[in-house]
């Protein structure tokens, strides 16, 4: 287990959600937050585990590389770079009153700001949810108001076909089909690159200009082994299915089960196709793995593939 990786990284107690969430819950519904129970011992921040402890040793490692798509350069990021990214959109998401134990929505393709933005989320302890970025506006309205979601980051580069409309326009789409269900106080845009993109005021803010305003630090929260922290929906075009909530301890179990299926001995390359896969399913566990272990996740332009340590 990951968890047996972790090296005294300082993290912060706060409040334990009372609600369980080992089935699928009517979301829309959240319970009010507790003191943690004596009987429910703190389990290692994920977060801190993917970042933290690398920062001693391995700090200029290269943690992500990019070769860039549309508006967006290409980018090495070191664990040292990641780290800040992380804390200043966990400290951004905070500020615009994303709490713990809610959901934010991860409505992008596998890039820099998608795998920050599961980091961010997991380190103040709300529940991170990649839709899928190709669903069409009812279906990725279907799981947006299923889960509540409360934050959505998105993006507005259309790729490369002409006619393809930009995750924006679909989210807007499906936050007008939500309607009076809509829990969405907050959208974060994505390489908008200086254009004109339709912005709601209050709610959609360019991603690079309100998250670089805010600090380099965020102390990783306590979390408990009931905690929630991920929503994965089985694939389904429709969008008509009901996600299923792993806790924090489940999902620590889980990545590993990932790392120890797919490299049993240790420094592998997994190939791109499989990460981009798993990502289009909605899945983040190989790549909070791959970042527990210190390694490398190199995104080309035509995909991902995971290096080892």
């Amino acid at each position: 287990m990951i968890g047996k990786t972790y090296d005294n990284v300082s993290i912060l107690p706060v409040a334990h959600a009372r609600q369980r969430f080992g089935q699928p819950a009517d979301y829309a519904v959240m319970s009010r937050i507790q003191p943690l129970p004596r009987h429910a011992p703190p389990v290692p921040n994920i977060s801190a585990l993917c970042i933290d402890r690398h920062l001693g040793d391995h700090g200029d490692r290269i943690a992500i590389s990019w070769d860039g798509a549309g508006a967006r350069p290409d980018r090495r990021v070191s664990y040292r770079t990641l780290h800040e990214e992380v804390c200043r959109l966990a400290n951004a998401l905070t500020d615009q009153g994303v709490q713990r134990g809610d959901r934010v929505a991860i409505h992008l393709p596998l890039m820099v700001e998608s795998i920050v933005a599961v980091l961010a989320c997991i380190r103040i302890g709300a529940v991170h949810v990649v839709p899928g970025e190709d669903l069409d506006a009812p279906s990725l309205a279907e799981r947006l108001a299923e889960c509540g979601a409360v934050a959505v980051l998105t993006g507005h580069d259309a790729g490369d076909v002409a006619d393809h409309a930009s995750p924006k326009a679909v989210l807007d789409r499906a936050l007008a089909i939500i309607g009076s269900r809509c829990r969405v106080q907050l959208v974060l845009v994505v390489g908008t690159g200086g254009e004109d993109v339709p912005m709601k005021p209050g709610r959609d803010h360019n991603y690079d200009a309100m998250v670089d305003w805010y600090e380099p630090d965020f102390t990783p929260v306590v979390m408990s082994p009931d905690d929630p922290l991920f929503l994965l929906h089985p694939p389904s075009r429709s969008g008509r299915t009901r996600g299923v909530t792993y806790t924090a301890g489940r999902y620590s179990r889980l990545t590993t089960y990932a790392m120890d299926m797919l490299a049993p001995r240790g420094n592998v390359e997994i190939p791109g196709s499989l990460l981009d896969m798993a990502w289009n399913a909605g899945q983040t566990s190989l790549l909070v793995s791959m970042m527990a272990k210190g390694g490398t996740i190199t995104i080309p332009a035509g995909g991902a593939r995971l290096e080892g340590c």
